[in-house]
């Protein structure tokens, strides 16, 4: 997920908050918009961990690979396999 998506994923869930606000206040609608930038904003943070997570273990894997058994192009098929999509 690029830089864009994860804003446009924030606002959103900034934007159906505004729509869902049954506040009786504007600091509580404030709170509840500010509860809704954070809440997008964790979801977004979880998602760069999985992706950082998926990473680290294909590299682990390419560290893994003997280099006399194995060729650049086994871990160009590591890199290239099809993972969980965000």
């Amino acid at each position: 997920m690029n830089k864009d998506q994860a804003y446009h994923q924030i606002a959103l869930a900034c934007l159906k908050s505004l729509r869902e606000s049954n506040a009786a206040n504007s600091k509580d609608q404030a709170q509840e918009l500010y509860d809704a930038i954070d809440q997008g904003f964790q979801s977004q943070f979880a998602l760069v961990m999985a992706e950082l997570e998926d990473a680290k273990q294909r590299l682990d894997l390419i560290n893994q690979l003997d280099p006399k058994q194995h060729s650049l192009a086994d871990a160009q098929a590591i890199i290239n396999a099809q993972g969980t999509a965000h």
